[in-house]
């Protein structure tokens, strides 16, 4: 039997993001400036409906401007790290297939060496920046523009707003296709989920003047995506970074972060949240004491824009190895259906069709269980992946790389997993100078380390046991404990 939310079903608008957000941010000014930059982009770039522009920018304040222009448009926007190397660029653009980009004058040598490589149809005066040459700001415009309203539930779920990307079950890039509906759902979601807090709301509005959201994660991440650029907004949150002094000075009332300090007063915080990787019980239950708040853990995928804890209007189930549901309580894969879940993924039906089930579930991949309180449990994850605070790292497609499974390896001074990469070599290869190439190649991000080994422990099914590379991993370090205790 599926799971239902414990929130009542809410009534989600059929609108465009941009009209939605300006209806419920209210902002003249803010709104003003985006319909400059939505001018410019039609009149002076020629961008239209159904085309790509690609942000590949730090937390800036002018990021919802520029998503949000674009999408007035009727075109979308897709966003990338703006630390990729050239050759992740490359690929983001021709998986993307952007038209125009929007960057820094410091990336601005990397983009166009990107758009080179992959060789994409983008004009170099369609290369913007945010701070030098070939300003967007150059282009603003008070001119008239074609601007898409949405006004019916079909024409929101089927209009793209974004492209964000995840690496997928399968350890290959996919563009996970975001639509007007996806986004404003998730929004009202998360809005009617905090709302129905009556004591959280009530510490919160405690607060003197405008309260202030520290914004930490990456804006090009689904969730400083949804979150920060348009959740938070549009609760009447002022957001802000970077974090302890901007806590202190501002006397913030949450944040989303990946690590507690001390050396700040924090006081003024109410609730924190904690996203993009698990946090252990322990490192959880530390976090609270020591900081005096509560600290939130929140799940979710890109694939849904994102969710968090069964939000209004989510559905769940969880599945054994043959599709069938499982018991309250019981382990096996969780799948989850609503109105925040992605179209599909971008030029890929197959891979589409493989995410859904006949009743319309996404597989999400990650194994788990659900209680009696409507709590979600994550305990493995079926993926050929590991993520490392909000990145993952892919090894398959290095060209020495036979075969591959990552781990993670707890380390004790960040209070982290850190992923470990085992890696089978083909027989060509020169394994001397594999290992330096492999961390070079994908900038130090396997900061567990690599191991070579003469094959992947795998089920007769073909898939990765992991257990086997943990247990492994676990008598490799009673080993070097022994040792420490034993040597002279």
């Amino acid at each position: 039997m599926p799971f239902t939310s414990s929130h009542p079903s809410i009534n989600v608008p059929a609108v465009d993001l941009p009209t939605f957000f300006f209806e419920t941010v209210k902002s003249k000014t803010m709104e003003r400036h985006t319909t400059q930059i939505a001018s410019g982009l039609a009149n002076n770039a020629g961008l239209v409906r159904g085309d790509t522009l690609l942000v590949v920018l730090p937390n800036t304040v002018y990021y919802s401007a520029i998503t949000l222009g674009v999408q007035m448009l009727g075109a979308m926007v897709t966003t990338a790290n703006p630390l990729y190397t050239v050759r992740e660029l490359a690929n983001h653009i021709t998986l993307s297939g952007a038209r125009m980009v929007v960057t820094t004058n410091e990336k601005l040598a990397d983009i166009k060496a990107a758009v080179k490589h992959a060789e994409a149809a983008i004009a170099e005066c369609h290369v913007f920046t945010i701070d030098g040459e070939n300003s967007i700001f150059d282009i603003l415009c008070t001119d008239a523009f074609p601007q898409i309203y949405i006004n019916t539930e079909e024409e929101a779920s089927r209009t793209i707003a974004a492209i964000v990307f995840s690496s997928g079950t399968g350890g290959k890039p996919k563009g996970i296709m975001l639509s007007h509906r996806n986004i404003v759902a998730n929004i009202v979601q998360n809005m009617a989920a905090f709302d129905s807090d009556k004591p959280l709301c009530a510490r919160m509005a405690a607060t003197d003047g405008v309260p202030h959201m520290i914004a930490i994660t990456p804006f090009f991440h689904i969730y400083g995506f949804t979150c920060h650029l348009h959740l938070h907004l549009c609760q009447g949150f002022a957001v802000v970074e970077p974090f302890c002094q901007l806590v202190q000075k501002y006397r913030a009332r949450t944040a989303h972060i990946t690590a507690a300090v001390r050396k700040y007063d924090l006081s003024s915080i109410v609730y924190v949240t904690s996203g993009a990787a698990p946090l252990t019980k322990e490192l959880h239950l530390e976090a609270q004491r020591t900081l005096g708040f509560p600290v939130i853990q929140d799940y979710g995928m890109s694939e849904t824009s994102p969710a968090g804890r069964l939000l209004p209007n989510i559905t769940a189930k969880v599945v054994n190895d043959q599709d069938a549901e499982v018991e309250q309580g019981q382990v096996g894969e969780l799948c989850v259906r609503g109105p925040n879940i992605m179209l599909g993924y971008l030029n890929n039906p197959t891979a589409t069709a493989e995410s859904f089930d006949s009743e319309g579930y996404l597989h999400t991949g990650d194994i788990g269980y659900i209680n009696s309180s409507g709590n979600v449990f994550i305990t493995d994850r079926k993926k050929e992946l590991i993520k490392y605070k909000g990145f993952q790292a892919c090894l398959i497609d290095h060209p020495a790389v036979l075969d591959c499974a990552v781990i993670g390896v707890y380390d004790e001074k960040q209070a982290t997993e850190l992923p470990k990469g085992y890696i089978v070599v083909r027989p060509e290869a020169d394994k001397s100078a594999v290992i330096d190439d492999i961390q070079e190649w994908l900038s130090t991000r396997l900061r567990g380390g690599i191991e070579l080994v003469d094959a992947i422990p795998k089920s007769p099914t073909g898939k990765i046991l992991r257990r086997v590379l943990r247990d492994r991993e676990l008598c490799k370090c009673k080993g070097e404990v022994m040792d420490q205790l034993t040597s002279p």
